[in-house]
């Protein structure tokens, strides 16, 4: 069984609430219209289970695309 996700985690990872509410959206977005998977998760995750576990994994980061987001 895999170890639970904490917001605190996600938070290690992409500092700002906002940048990461933005990021992991337009991923999950992404993988639910067929984008592969960059990291190994369960069949039964969730799209934003697999989204968090991207990110937990560092497979996922922010750039200034996500920041250009958020001034919008």
């Amino acid at each position: 069984m895999k170890k639970v996700i904490t917001y605190d985690e996600l938070l290690e990872k992409i500092p700002n609430k906002y940048t990461l509410t933005i990021t992991a959206g337009k991923r999950a977005r992404d993988i639910g219209k067929g984008a592969p998977v960059l990291t190994k998760v369960s069949k039964k995750d969730t799209v934003v289970k697999k989204t968090f576990r991207e990110i937990i994994d560092g497979k996922i980061t922010f750039g200034e695309q996500a920041e250009d987001l958020i001034n919008e």
